[in-house]
């Protein structure tokens, strides 16, 4: 199976951007497109139907209703329709309040485009929220480029949003494959090794200390699968393969609440739900799609 064929939840969304369409005059425009639509979000969750596609709406409709900053945020164009998202405060009479769904809950019944538009949304709401004061001066900032950015109008300084480098590593060893799994997590789930990449690191590098830091085992052969855009909060989830000839596990408990060894044959029972020697990761996991890229070797 090569990367090109398999479905990136999160990813491969076909909006452009717009960015040289984000002066005024362009954005009334597009906000009195008749076309236009607008994903709804509510502490970071999108309001949905019962059909499990995303509730949008026209963005005239929200006119009177209590939008949260920043407003609005143009996420693209989608095949000439205008795509906004708007935050919603708690006390509004647009949509009923249980229709805003935990993205993690409904992401794996969402169309792909629509999971795609969803995330963008999640990712640039939660920055806005996180990073309201300039990091220069301490003066609060505004929204610009229809949520692109951020301006200090104090000491002019532009902010972008931040993304959070991390690796997520299948670590082999012939035929077997190391997972592990974090406190707290539901009883069986079991995942690929993960850690955030440090300032002058590379991918591999990463990649070799999380490994050793976790585990103890030293890996080698260091390959790069493909990647994810994670909207919890932000990050860009960098998917990788890598070989070692070590099977002794030494747990950092600090990290890890357990980790084991798993065959081919394992992982596949498990993804044909023939066993249940482990939960299998969520399909809108780059964790399952790497085990899924491996098992089609």
């Amino acid at each position: 199976m090569t990367q090109e064929s398999l479905p990136m939840p999160f990813a491969g969304g076909n909006l452009d951007y717009a960015e040289d369409k984000r002066d005024i005059t362009s954005l009334r425009r597009f906000l009195n497109d008749p076309k236009s639509l607008t994903v709804l979000m509510q502490d970071g969750k999108p309001a949905m139907n019962e059909d499990g596609t995303l509730w949008m709406v026209h963005p005239n409709e929200l006119k009177g209703t209590n939008v949260a900053e920043p407003a609005p945020v143009l996420l693209g164009i989608q095949s000439d329709v205008p795509i906004f998202a708007f935050s919603l405060h708690t006390s509004q009479k647009l949509i009923p309040q249980d229709s805003f769904q935990e993205m993690r809950f409904v992401a794996g019944r969402m169309k792909p485009d629509e999971l795609a538009i969803a995330g963008r949304a999640r990712s640039l709401f939660e920055w806005h929220h996180k990073h309201q004061f300039c990091s220069n001066c301490g003066k609060k900032t505004m929204s610009a480029s229809a949520g692109m950015f951020s301006h200090c109008g104090t000491c002019q300084t532009d902010h972008f949003p931040r993304i959070n480098p991390v690796v997520i590593m299948l670590i082999l060893n012939g035929d077997k494959c190391l997972l592990g799994r974090s406190p707290g997590w539901p009883e069986g789930a079991y995942s690929a090794l993960a850690g955030f990449i440090s300032p002058g690191e590379s991918m591999e590098e990463a990649c070799q200390r999380e490994t050793m830091e976790e585990v103890g085992i030293n890996v080698h052969s260091v390959k790069y699968i493909f990647s994810q855009p994670w909207p919890f909060p932000s990050q860009l989830m960098m998917g990788l393969r890598c070989q070692t000839e070590e099977t002794k596990i030494k747990l950092n408990t600090k990290e890890l609440e357990a980790a084991q060894w798993f065959s081919k044959d394992e992982v596949q029972a498990v993804f044909d739900k023939q066993s249940d020697a482990f939960l299998r990761p969520p399909k809108f996991t780059i964790a399952h799609q790497l085990l899924r890229d491996w098992l089609s070797d």
